[in-house]
């Protein structure tokens, strides 16, 4: 029996990456922060900075479209999608949460690359800005997903 890299290793080197990030600028200083640790975390893993494609959208409601035009203008091997809504200054919280998870599944179900899901959703901003700002917080987690998927998908075709 063949053993494949376990997917939820991160490569120790991850110069063959390419890695794009389509990021909102609703809540900007929330979201940049969530980009700037995921640039971080991926600078970390062996990505190389012009190997890093990042794109910004005006709301979280766009990141599904702008994370597929990335996929196929860019053709990273994965896309991090980071925005952050939050439900008490937002009375459409539960449509566009539902809109845009529908969207990433979509994707993922009919792309040849793994999406990657940081959209913050929180009660409040105070919530919004612990989880926001925190040293490990969703951006690097995404970054790490999207590396740990490269990985799988490379085990997968490699095998």
């Amino acid at each position: 029996m063949k053993s494949d890299p376990v997917a939820t290793d991160i490569p120790a080197n991850s110069t063959d990456a390419s890695i794009g990030i389509v990021v909102s600028d609703w809540h900007r200083e929330l979201t940049s922060a969530m980009l700037e640790s995921a640039v971080k975390t991926l600078v970390q893993c062996g990505v190389m900075e012009e190997d890093i494609y990042i794109s910004h959208v005006p709301r979280t409601m766009e990141l599904t479209f702008a994370a597929r035009q990335m996929n196929i203008v860019q053709e990273p091997s994965a896309v991090i999608m980071i925005g952050c809504v939050v439900k008490e200054d937002n009375p459409q919280y539960d449509c566009i949460c539902k809109s845009v998870t529908d969207g990433y599944t979509h994707l993922n179900l009919h792309s040849e690359i793994p999406f990657v899901f940081g959209v913050l959703t929180c009660d409040n901003l105070e919530i919004a800005k612990a989880c926001a700002t925190q040293e490990d917080n969703l951006g690097a987690q995404c970054a790490k997903a999207a590396l740990k998927m490269v990985n799988m998908m490379a085990g997968l075709i490699n095998s």
